[in-house]
């Protein structure tokens, strides 16, 4: 079997994996990205917005790459900034996916990072705490590639699993998981005439270059005066069904209000059953907006081909994130960033979202550890499978705090292959470091101030 070898292998190249390889290979390491589909980007390539920068007094808390990410797509028209909204959350930051795509492409390539596309992680070699190798399935067959250190931004905690870390899947006690998802994609419409017929609250309003007035880029609401025509034709299982829309264009707008429900996002027979049923269920939908809701008339529209998923695996790492933890808002010595999103959990057999604030200052540190699978050295995993309760999990699965611990990893990751050491035995205070003098770490210049270990 051909060999490859690497100072840092990151499995999975979404949004998290982007950002783990390009603080990987800016932080010198011989880096590279395995990611099975034809692009980088993951669900953030769908539209959807990066959720969320600021606190809900609109306190900014996430830098670093996720900042400058925001900041390049801005200069193509790709992006509008933080903007403010009184709704679940008190700002939003939506960006065209097609440019974020192009745009992640582009910064793991800047950075020397090598990103290997159609590569499917199908098997882990280890020997006691450490990971010795994967086998990957590519191009041309199966390859052993081989790192110093591993990084997990798979979602569903692939590796970790593979490799025989302890991990939980959904809702304590039922292991119910909140249901995935389809965007749609809908060109000539009038967002504003959406935005004021379906806005529960006012919309969030952007400038635009081009545009005489602000356009509306973020706003949700329900589908509750058509509940008897949804019912007649059968376009959701449930009456007051909400609905999200956000842009950065005025004549374009994505729809995110499909679910399917009892979905295994590690099944591979289940979730091709859900991409299929989610296309039909968009489709329906779409017919339903352009009959029924004025400012769709003349629009046309395709749904994504990107099932997103919500909740699978997490890994139980040398820390868990908890409810506690959210509620009160928690800060730790071992910080590795901060998390501001609110708790965001579509309930699992509805399919309802429902949102619980973060408490005390309105943002909570994600500790190291949390980020660190149980008996396996050489191994960290961020994103959406980090170690959190299924309620916690309503806050950490979201895209800014996936750039945000994604950067952390990558950059824990290389400075654990450049001193030769697994990333469990990092110094912390050293990584600190690092992420503030890249930027990343609460924005701050100066030392780590102290904090109180939870």
């Amino acid at each position: 079997m051909d060999q490859m070898t690497f100072d840092v292998v990151v499995v999975g190249g979404g949004v998290t994996g982007v950002a783990a390889g390009v603080a990987a290979a800016r932080a010198g390491a011989k880096a590279v990205v395995l990611e099975p589909r034809p692009f980088v980007g993951g669900n953030a390539t769908t539209g959807l917005c990066l959720h969320s920068f600021l606190t809900r007094d609109r306190r900014q808390t996430v830098f670093g790459l996720a900042q400058e990410m925001v900041d390049r797509l801005k200069t193509v028209g790709a992006a509008v900034g933080h903007i403010p909204y009184d709704g679940f959350v008190s700002a939003v930051t939506p960006v065209d996916g097609d440019w974020f795509r192009i745009l992640a492409a582009e910064m793991l390539a800047e950075a020397g990072c090598q990103v290997i596309y159609g590569a499917s992680v199908v098997g882990v070699e280890r020997d006691g705490d450490a990971i010795d190798a994967l086998t990957v399935a590519m191009k041309g067959g199966l390859r052993r590639v081989i790192a110093n250190s591993y990084i997990d931004t798979s979602g569903d905690a692939d590796i970790a699993a593979l490799a025989g870390a302890p991990t939980r899947k959904g809702e304590e006690g039922t292991g119910k998981m909140q249901p995935v998802s389809m965007l749609m994609h809908f060109h000539r419409v009038d967002t504003r005439l959406i935005a004021k017929t379906l806005g529960e609250v006012a919309p969030a309003m952007a400038d635009k270059p081009g545009e005489s007035e602000p356009i509306p880029v973020y706003f949700n609401g329900t589908f509750s005066a058509w509940n008897d025509i949804i019912a007649e034709e059968k376009i959701f299982p449930n009456r007051d069904h909400k609905v999200f829309f956000n842009t950065v264009w005025p004549d374009r707008i994505n729809v995110n209000t499909s679910a399917v429900f009892g979905v295994d996002g590690t099944d591979p027979l289940a979730m091709s059953r859900a991409f299929q049923d989610l296309t039909r269920q968009c489709v329906k939908a779409g017919e339903f907006l352009v009959k029924h809701v004025p400012g769709f008339e003349r629009g046309y529209f395709a749904p994504q081909v990107v099932a997103g998923v919500r909740e699978s695996r997490n890994i139980l790492g040398r820390y868990e994130i908890s409810k506690e933890d959210v509620l009160e808002g928690r800060k730790f010595d071992d910080t590795v960033g901060q998390i501001c999103f609110p708790v965001d959990i579509h309930h699992p057999d509805t399919g309802q979202a429902y949102f619980v604030d973060v408490g005390g200052d309105g943002a909570f540190d994600v500790p190291y550890r949390s980020l660190l699978p149980q008996g396996i050295d050489n191994l960290i995993v961020a994103g959406r499978c980090l170690s959190a309760t299924h309620f916690a999990h309503g806050a950490t699965r979201n895209m800014a705090p996936c750039l945000v611990t994604g950067q952390a990893a990558g950059t824990a990751a290389a400075l654990a292959a450049r001193g030769n050491a697994p990333v469990a035995h990092l110094d912390v205070a050293d990584l600190q470091k690092r992420l503030i003098a890249d930027g990343a770490f609460l924005g701050e210049t100066e030392e780590p101030r102290q904090r109180r270990t939870a």
